[in-house]
């Protein structure tokens, strides 16, 4: 059925560009954008995520775009613009008389969302939908009308939520028993890899000392909203105990402020402060976590990047300067220490020189080895930091989980190995989704220890939080008594189906278990939690007036990142000479100049200065660079100092470039260094011949801009070289190496790279490649053939 529909939605899209006076090439090009759009969209998140699109993932391209690969953000702009050009082709009128057409064509899924409600009823009476979850709607209905449906359900939602706004019959006034120390810890793609039984592993990923600890505390676990992705969207549940959207909520939900957990705990006088090493404004989180109650966000400026994993600051590391931020707070109050981590993060990099792979795996598979070796790191790192926690303060309430399980693309194939089949729909029964949405739970009640809390929903945890706490009323100031309830605890909601636990373990609730009485009162529950949810995200102020919880709903301030922290210890940077009037080290695309710079750490937002000029340092990872706004950035030649600035204080000096004055035939004047040649003999320009060593796939080629023959040698040349390798996804290295000299860093790029030379190229001088890990991907020399 759901092939139909989307036929029959396809066929009106395509009958108004018709009518519009389109070609046969108009009506392939929107037909192919209609398509992509909603048949496409859908296969490929399904694909990566095991999750079908909805409207809300436009929200989070901007997210997406900033933890992925330059290639993979260029081929997803490029994908777009070729989209919108389609579209622009396929819909233009043959002549203004019949613009409306084509306009009604653009209009009609707009037109369809509005009426999504009053049209998704029309369908049902047509073709009664069945059941299920997600993916097997989207099959039965097709991928235009499952997004309507969505659209639609959320507004049937809206209409029950009048039941649930009742007023207090007294003022909120919450207590507290126990005054003492809260840290809350999300652990970055968190989950045991010994669920992948397909697999043996060499040792046990999870650092020993937190297996131990988990086996103390009875193995406890959280059901997590989303498979793979989705970090905010678990801070949302842990943070204001009520079940995330299957969107951003962060960024695409949420609009004003909420008495979630860190409001409540700073009502209560508790310091609140949030640490994340990502960008403060990546998921929406500058905004979101003021709303939430947080009066301090230490985000990425606030971190000294001094060992990175990838372009990730190892956890080590932000555990370290973390216990710094708490050694700042006033010793008079309590405070609340939520925490998030990174270093584990997708595509599970870690340093090889700070951390070699510990963990193997029989057979082999290089994803799920990186995935296990990164658990391994960011286990022990975790224990380390809990150690000293408990050691200083022996009765703080430390509360840890995994956000979600990890993605393994392109197409999940360790789960389908192991026997957990993400791909079948429906599912065959709970396991599966257990095993996708469980992560591990610690949940160390002070001089208690681990305590067993079982396996329980994850927008359940601040009512556990509240309970060891003493607070009264327990639980969040906005949820019901059954939201608090036995029954919340053991259920949760998962790829749009509802799993609880009965006495004869956890069910799926769907058409096998719908009439049981334990999903009769798991489905009202999520109901009733997601209109409220609606509620407070789109309504924030008028929702807690109508619960009494006016006072509540007041924001309150937060300070992003510490006041003027800056630094930066540049290790190399280059390139250290170029020719007056010309680019230098030129960006691909952009046709810019920029300086690189080796960084061993990184904080706040320097500037890099070359004589008067500066331009800002940018970029993750420990190569920085500072890209100029013109490709010619000096028109005179001479020695220029480069200086590194934070404000407008130098903090560092990091050497001379030395720039020549260009010759009459654009190269570079050979005087200008101080030597002066009596017999310059031939000039070399044009191609040059590329000798290589065991160079593989690496293609290089290089054409002189300048240079002079000394003999059948090529001497002081200014060389424009370009490269290209399929292993340099994640970046490739040039160096230089004049004969027995150490190698040196010239230039960084992507996949492939351009960049010029000073004028000291010459025949025996080695340019040699590697790929970001510093695995040798060949070397070449430069020959210049007019000089033989």
């Amino acid at each position: 059925m759901g092939v139909t529909l989307d036929a029959m939605f396809a066929l009106c899209f395509l009958w108004l560009i018709k009518r519009g006076g389109g070609t046969r090439a108009q009506i392939v090009a929107a037909l192919s954008v209609w398509i992509f759009v909603f048949q496409l969209t859908h296969v490929v998140k399904l694909s990566a995520l095991g999750v079908p699109a909805f409207f809300g993932d436009l929200s989070a391209l901007g997210v997406l775009m900033s933890v992925s690969a330059p290639l993979h953000v260029a081929l997803l702009v490029a994908s777009i613009v070729l989209l919108l050009l389609l579209l622009a082709f396929g819909l233009w009128p043959a002549s203004r008389k019949q613009m409306l057409w084509p306009l009604a064509a653009l209009s009609m899924p707009f037109a369809l969302y509005m009426l999504a409600p009053w049209q998704g009823r029309l369908v049902d009476a047509l073709f009664p939908s069945l059941p299920g979850d997600y993916t097997t709607h989207l099959q039965h209905r097709g991928g235009v009308q499952f997004l309507l449906d969505q659209h639609a359900r959320r507004q049937a939602l809206a209409a029950r939520q009048g039941d649930l706004l009742q007023r207090r019959d007294a003022a909120y006034a919450p207590r507290l028993s126990h005054r003492r120390n809260v840290h809350l810890v999300l652990l970055e793609t968190f989950w045991d890899p010994h669920a992948f039984g397909a697999f043996e592993f060499s040792r046990d990923p999870f650092d020993p000392r937190f297996r131990a600890l988990l086996d103390e505390g009875g193995s406890s676990g959280v059901l997590t909203p989303h498979f793979g992705h989705l970090t905010a969207n678990a801070e949302f549940e842990v943070l204001c105990g009520l079940p995330a959207a299957h969107v951003a909520v962060f960024q695409s939900r949420m609009t004003g402020s909420l008495p979630c957990l860190p409001r409540l705990l700073r009502e209560l006088g508790y310091q609140t402060l949030a640490s994340h090493s990502n960008h403060a404004d990546s998921w929406g989180r500058d905004r979101a976590y003021g709303w939430m109650g947080f009066a301090h966000f230490n985000a990425y400026d606030s971190f000294v990047r001094d060992d990175l994993d990838g372009v990730f600051l190892n956890d080590g590391s932000f555990y370290r300067q973390n216990r710094e931020a708490i050694a700042g707070l006033s010793p008079g109050a309590p405070y609340f220490n939520y925490l998030v981590t990174i270093s584990s993060h997708y595509p599970y990099r870690q340093n090889p020189e700070r951390r070699p792979a510990l963990v193997a795996t029989t057979p082999t598979n290089a994803a799920v080895e990186d995935y296990a070796n990164a658990i391994a790191y960011s286990s022990a790192a975790f224990m380390d930091w809990l150690a000293d926690v408990r050691r200083t303060d022996p009765d703080a309430l430390i509360v840890a989980f995994g956000d979600h399980a990890p993605t393994m693309p392109p197409d999940q194939r360790p789960y389908s190995q192991s026997g957990i089949k993400i791909h079948a729909r429906p599912f065959e029964d709970a396991h599966t989704l257990l095993s996708m949405s469980r992560t591990p739970l610690l949940f160390i009640d002070g001089r208690k220890g681990a305590v067993n809390v079982g396996t329980v929903s994850l927008e359940y945890l601040p009512v556990l939080i509240t309970r060891a706490l003493g607070i009264q009323p327990e639980g969040l100031p906005y949820l019901t008594d059954d939201m608090e309830s036995a029954r919340a605890a053991r259920s949760a909601r998962f790829l749009g189906n509802v799993i609880t636990l009965t006495d004869e373990g956890w069910v799926i609730c769907g058409p096998q278990e719908g009439e049981s009485q334990a999903c009769l009162e798991a489905t009202e529950l999520y109901d009733q939690k997601r209109s409220l949810r609606d509620a407070l995200l789109a309504r924030p102020l008028q929702t807690l007036e109508l619960l009494g919880l006016e006072a509540l709903a007041q924001p309150t301030e937060m300070n992003i990142d510490a006041p003027n922290g800056c630094l930066i210890d540049v290790q190399d940077w280059g390139p250290k000479s170029a020719v007056a009037g010309d680019h230098f080290n030129r960006q691909t695309g952009s046709g810019l100049s920029a300086t690189w710079l080796r960084v061993a750490r990184v904080q706040g937002k320097p500037r890099l200065q070359i004589g008067v000029m500066s331009a800002k340092v940018e970029g993750a990872g420990d190569v920085l660079a500072a890209v100029w706004p013109a490709p010619s950035v000096i028109k005179d030649a001479g020695e220029y100092p480069v200086r590194v600035l934070c404000g407008e204080t130098e903090v560092a000096t990091l050497g001379t470039m030395t720039v020549a004055a260009p010759s009459l035939n654009g190269g570079a004047d050979s005087s200008s260094h101080g030597e002066a040649f009596e017999d310059v003999g031939r000039t070399v320009t044009g191609p040059l011949s590329v000798q290589p060593e065991d160079a593989g796939s690496l293609q290089v080629s290089a054409s002189a801009l300048s240079g002079v023959c000394r003999g059948d040698k090529m001497e002081a040349a200014v060389v424009e070289m370009h490269w290209q390798h399929p292993e340099g996804e994640h970046g490739i290295r040039v160096m230089v190496q004049q004969g027995r000299e150490t190698p040196k860093l010239w230039s960084e790029s992507g996949p492939q790279g351009t960049s010029i030379t000073g004028p000291w190229v010459n025949e025996d001088v080695r340019f040699i490649f590697t790929n970001s890990t510093g695995h040798k991907l060949g070397a070449v020399k430069l020959m210049a053939p007019g000089c033989g």
